[in-house]
Formats: C-alpha cells, sequence, structure tokens
C-alpha cells in the first residue's frame, strides 16, 4: 500500500499564531534558535492539543515527528506527555499511544527532534487527536507532524 507522508496537521510550525490548535497555559514566544519564527511556549501542567477529522489511509503507521527545546536547566527535566489517540465518529476512543518525554537540556541552544510510530488506524477511525501534556517544567514545541509513511 501506498503512504501519502502528507502532514495532516494544521499550523505545526506555529507561524505567527497557536490556532487551530487550541489549550492552556501556552503562548507563543519568539524562537531562540530561528530569529524571526515563533514557538509554542509550554509551562507547568498546561496542555495543547488538535482534532483532525480526514480519511484515514489504512494500513499505514503514522509517524508523529516534533521538536523540543528545554530552555531552563534544572536537575529534574520537564516531564512531556504526547499522546495520539484514535477516534470514532462519535468521537469514542479506539487506540492510545502514548509516550513519555524528558528532554534534556542542550548545551547549546538547540531543538530536540522526537518521533513515535502510531500504529495504522482501525476500519473505524474518523478522528486522530494529537495531545502535549507538560506535567513539569517549562518548553519550547516546534515543527509538530503527523504522517502516514511506509514502515
Amino acid at each position: 500500500m501506498k503512504c501519502s507522508g502528507r502532514n495532516l496537521l494544521k499550523n505545526g510550525n506555529f507561524h505567527f499564531h497557536v490556532a487551530p490548535w487550541r489549550g492552556s497555559g501556552i503562548r507563543l514566544v519568539p524562537n531562540p534558535v530561528k530569529k524571526g519564527d515563533t514557538s509554542l511556549a509550554m509551562g507547568n501542567n498546561s496542555v495543547v492539543y488538535q482534532n483532525i477529522q480526514t480519511n484515514m489511509e489504512r494500513g499505514c503507521p503514522y509517524y508523529l515527528l516534533f521538536r523540543i527545546f528545554n530552555n531552563r536547566a534544572s536537575a529534574t527535566p520537564p516531564q512531556l506527555l504526547v499522546t495520539v489517540s484514535y477516534l470514532d465518529g462519535q468521537r469514542r476512543l479506539l487506540q492510545s499511544t502514548p509516550v513519555l518525554v524528558e528532554p534534556p537540556y542542550p548545551a547549546t541552544p538547540q531543538f530536540t527532534s522526537f518521533f513515535t510510530i502510531v500504529p495504522p488506524p482501525s476500519f473505524a477511525t474518523r478522528t486522530i487527536s494529537v495531545v502535549f501534556s507538560l506535567r513539569r517544567g517549562s518548553v519550547l514545541i516546534d515543527y509538530v507532524s503527523i504522517a502516514a509513511r511506509k514502515a
């Protein structure tokens, strides 16, 4: 089966606004690495998410890619729970893929790339939900994408 590799998320680069992402405890800030760009700042207990209603590519795993900038040195790294969920037509949970990320504090200011592979959706899937939930610390998020790719 051919998998398109097309990013389903809108505004994963957070160019000048947050929409259509939703959440609490979030705000746009200047990107500390790329001049003229913006990133999404998250603080303690903040959440940001996007739900995408789309035709799913059956038989294709989805790759969630994102970059995180740990902007504060501390003895305990931030804890970010990233979850991709598949929902049916009534928005009932069908499948969930959680990933716990504890991004390092870089010696040189830079974003650290992360990814996870999400199993192919079931035939009942109508919506993908991507959620970032920061349990402790402070981070910047940028370059978020989810796309069907061949395994």
